[in-house]
């Protein structure tokens, strides 16, 4: 039997879709796609139209105890506000210029570009996994989010800058006395990450050669689990420096075993549910200071790290020795930190500079 001349039987629009129509007892009602025959089937087959929701949801399940803790949670406020934008389209008939709006909304609220950039990455995934679906693949041949462009004048991510001097020389002289002191003295004399320094057990501290080991990572999901760094970069040998070598010494317990975590609980054997390290970050902060008008904490773990990589710019540690220390996997990540570090360091002294001269001038 011939293959019916589908083109043929409907109206093809300048947006590239094709427009059918039935009629009902609440009236006339068009219809749309891009691919004639899958319209064809819309307007005469009895199956539902599949939802962009149901589409999302097929992705999550599919993909989503796939990934790491850090990329759930750097998408589930994407996945969450595309499901609300565009739950109850029918999810081929989502176009380029649907992502487009969205974007161009976030944008408007003031929210940022890697934000944005999220928006569209998830967009991207949950079709690309429709179009790579042996079933779904039948219903949806167009990725909306392959055209999909970001919007001009979205403001640019506010780079992270170390703590202060005085906040550095507080956290230094208190780190045995203040309560989880110790930890936030370790991840500033380190650069690691707070998963690497939850994971360090005593085993992991060489207090003869002066050495501390990453090799593993705590990571939260719903559980603790202890697995290797993501990248092999972050399998690294960091110095034991001088300000923590001993405050480490003396908070290590005399029957303390190999195996247990230097930053535990009740039991040395298991790694720190993510609960009671929230209570003892939110506790330290409090106790220090480090916290704004609303009791908002305005220090982070991922700030004691820009502390670490400062350090290293101002001792003249070169780039790559610095690379391997902070376990990028990219050496253009540590040029990004230290040319930033630099452009702050010459405003900084243009600062005094010119205060110098109008103090000069008055003279």
């Amino acid at each position: 039997m011939k293959k019916p001349n589908y083109a043929a039987l409907y109206t093809l629009r300048a947006d590239g879709r094709y427009v059918g129509s039935y009629t009902d007892a609440s009236g006339r009602h068009f219809v749309y796609d891009r691919d004639p025959e899958r319209l064809w089937h819309k307007l005469n087959d009895p199956q539902p139209e599949l939802t962009f929701r149901q589409l999302a949801e097929s992705w999550h399940d599919a993909h989503w105890a796939c990934v790491s803790a850090g990329t759930i949670a750097s998408y589930t406020a994407s996945y969450n506000r595309a499901v609300e934008q565009y739950g109850d389209r029918p999810a081929a008939e989502l176009m380029t210029f649907d992502v487009n709006q969205h974007l161009l909304q976030l944008k408007r609220k003031g929210l940022g570009l890697k934000t944005i950039k999220t928006q569209r990455t998830v967009y991207h995934l949950i079709y690309q996994h429709a179009i790579g679906d042996k079933e779904i693949g039948k219903k949806i041949r167009y990725n909306p989010a392959d055209a999909a462009v970001l919007p001009s004048g979205i403001k640019r991510p506010v780079k992270r800058d170390a703590p202060p001097d005085e906040i550095v020389k507080k956290i230094r002289a208190e780190a045995d006395t203040a309560y989880w002191g110790l930890f936030c003295l370790f991840l500033i004399a380190t650069g690691f990450r707070r998963g690497e320094a939850l994971a360090i057990q005593w085993q992991d501290v060489n207090f003869k050669k002066k050495e501390i080991s990453c090799t593993k990572e705590i990571v939260y999901r719903g559980t603790v689990i202890c697995k290797e760094p993501k990248t092999e970069s972050g399998v690294r040998t960091v110095p034991l420096l001088p300000d923590l070598l001993p405050v480490l010494r003396s908070a290590k317990p005399k029957d303390a075993a190999p195996e247990d975590y230097v930053f535990c609980g009740e039991d040395p054997k298991k790694p720190l549910q993510e609960s009671t390290y929230r209570r003892r970050w939110a506790h330290y902060c409090k106790d220090m200071g480090f916290v704004d008008a609303d009791g908002k904490h305005t220090l982070t773990a991922h700030v004691m790290r820009h502390g670490y990589a400062t350090m290293l710019y101002d001792a003249g540690v070169d780039a790559y020795t610095a690379q391997r220390l902070l376990g990028h996997a990219d050496i253009q990540t540590t040029l990004a930190i230290y040319t930033h570090l630099k452009e702050s360091r010459n405003q900084e002294d243009i600062k005094k500079l010119n205060e110098y001269v109008l103090a000069a001038a008055k003279k």
